[in-house]
């Protein structure tokens, strides 16, 4: 299977999606389970994963079942509230409190 294209530019609702699903599970999600859970096409799914891995926001495990498993980085965990706080603060204009 091909590498999918890297991103210029990365939509952060799609980013922040794919971090909000990680963030509220208390253990790594299946890849499958991710995608469907972010509600993103397959393709985009990969370029997405592939791009935040690559960034440090995420990191695969293999389980003993073999099957491969997404988890938040600390890095990851971050980005995610500060792209919650940037969307609320700037988007809702709900300041911190």
């Amino acid at each position: 299977m091909a590498t999918p294209q890297p991103m210029d530019r990365p939509d952060l609702y799609i980013v922040a999606r794919i971090l909000e699903r990680l963030w509220r599970e208390e253990k790594p999600m299946l890849k499958t389970r991710l995608q469907i859970a972010s509600n993103i096409n397959y393709d985009v799914f990969r370029k997405y994963t592939s791009w935040m891995a690559n960034h440090g926001l995420i990191a695969a495990e293999t389980a003993d079942d073999g099957h491969e498993r997404l988890h938040l980085t600390p890095k990851g965990e971050e980005a995610y509230k500060k792209l919650v706080q940037w969307i609320n603060e700037v988007i809702h204009r709900k300041m911190p409190s």
